[in-house]
C-alpha cells in the first residue's frame, strides 16, 4: 500500500495535476476508497492475497490521488508571507482527522464486534467471525465517508484554470509587495533629502 501511494502521489502531482486539475483527482482518489466496500465481503477464512491485498493496493493508488493534489490545492493562491501558516494548517488537520478517524472507526468495529458476540456467543468460531464482523462494519463506515468525500469534492476544488489563476494572482501579489518597501522608500524622501 505504501509504495503504491509513493507512486501515485508522485505521478498525481507532477503529470496528472496540470493536466487534469485537482479535482478530478480527488474524486477518482475518493471512488478509489471504495476498495473499502470490497473489504466488507471478507470472511474468518478469506485469504489474504485474494482479499486484503488487492484492496491495499487500490487504496493505496486511491490515497496518493488525495493527498498531494488536495494539499497542493489547499495552498495555491496563498501570498508567500502566509504560506508556511497555510501548510501547517493542512498538515494539522491532516494529522488531527486522521486521529479522529482512526479512534472513530475502531470504536464502531469495537462495538460491531461486542454486539455480534453478545448475539451469537455460542458458537465455536464465534470470537473469529465477530471480529470480522466488526471489521466489515467499520469498512461500511468508512466507504460511506470516502464517497461522500467523493460527493464533496465534485463542488469546492478549483478546477485547473482556476488553480493557474490563484496561483498567478499569488506571483502578482508577491511582486507587489517586493516592490512596496522600496516604493514606500522614495515617497517618503523628500526632494530635498535626496539632493543632500
Amino acid at each position: 500500500m505504501i509504495a503504491c501511494i509513493l507512486l501515485s502521489s508522485n505521478s498525481s502531482s507532477i503529470v496528472l495535476l496540470p493536466r487534469f486539475g485537482p479535482r478530478a483527482l480527488i474524486v477518482t482518489g475518493m471512488l478509489g476508497g471504495g476498495a473499502m466496500a470490497c473489504l466488507t465481503l471478507l470472511t474468518a477464512t478469506s485469504s489474504y492475497a485474494g482479499s486484503v491485498l488487492p484492496a491495499l493496493l487500490a487504496l493505496g493508488l486511491g490515497f496518493g490521488m488525495i493527498f498531494s493534489p488536495a494539499i497542493n490545492t489547499a495552498t495555491s493562491g496563498v501570498a508567500r508571507q502566509d504560506s508556511g501558516v497555510a501548510s501547517a494548517l493542512v498538515n494539522t488537520m491532516q494529522q488531527v482527522g486522521g486521529s479522529i478517524g482512526t479512534a472513530a472507526l475502531s470504536t464502531v468495529a469495537l462495538t460491531a464486534t461486542a454486539t455480534y458476540l453478545t448475539a451469537h456467543h455460542v458458537r465455536r468460531l464465534a470470537p473469529a467471525t465477530a471480529a470480522v464482523h466488526g471489521f466489515s462494519v467499520a469498512f461500511a463506515v468508512s466507504a460511506s465517508l470516502f464517497a461522500l468525500g467523493a460527493l464533496a469534492a465534485v463542488l469546492p476544488p478549483p478546477s485547473r484554470r482556476r488553480l493557474q489563476e490563484l496561483r498567478n494572482a499569488a506571483t502578482v501579489d508577491d511582486a507587489a509587495a517586493a516592490l512596496s518597501p522600496a516604493r514606500t522608500e522614495t515617497m517618503t524622501t523628500s526632494p530635498v533629502d535626496a539632493g543632500r
